[in-house]
């Protein structure tokens, strides 16, 4: 998935108008954000960027929103999209959605991940309208790995690589409690 964070920037950089509009309006819209990356995806499915993937894959405890398959790896991949900003007079930030225990939050997507038994990588692909800061996310990271032990994140993409408009937050869920902070 790394490889392939270019290529999602390089999509996500031209819907500047969506993503500004997303956080103005206080809305959070996760089935626009995979219906663009089913979008994108079968584009470099078809430029053979990466050789498949399949959305709603069923395991034992649910579904996992992706799997994408590259030449190297499998890597199952669950989706959120948070909204950083005011919506309805209360500000959300990442410490926030790190913190938060629901399924608004990531605890049930990393559980829902760890319990995979099949082989790959596994990730939480996090669209963040507007962007936080690198800050603000590597302090939430932390919160998350310090309060949710021994789950674990990894952030594998830069707040600061990104306009102000949004972030596209790789975490890697790490299996085992062993992890990064996730700081460059």
């Amino acid at each position: 998935m790394i490889e392939l964070l270019p290529v999602l920037q390089r999509h996500f950089d031209k819907l500047q108008e969506h993503l500004v509009c997303f956080c103005e309006t206080g809305v959070q819209v996760e089935g626009w954000f995979k219906g663009e990356l089913l979008t994108l995806l079968s584009s470099l499915r078809g430029q053979e960027l990466i050789r498949d993937f399949d959305r709603e894959v069923e395991i034992p405890c649910g579904n996992v929103d992706l799997t994408v398959r590259t030449e190297s790896d499998l890597h199952w991949i669950e989706l959120k999209h948070w909204l950083i900003g005011k919506q309805k007079g209360i500000t959300y930030g990442p410490n926030f959605y790190f913190g938060d225990r629901t399924s608004i939050g990531a605890v049930k997507d990393v559980d829902k991940l760890v319990s995979i038994v099949s082989p790959g990588r596994l990730w939480l692909l996090i669209l963040l309208t507007a962007n936080p800061g690198k800050d603000p996310w590597l302090a939430a990271v932390d919160k998350f790995n310090s309060k949710f032990s021994p789950r674990c994140l990894t952030s594998q993409s830069r707040p600061e690589d990104f306009p102000g408009t949004y972030f596209l937050g790789l975490l890697e869920v790490c299996k085992g409690g062993v992890h990064d902070s996730g700081r460059h």
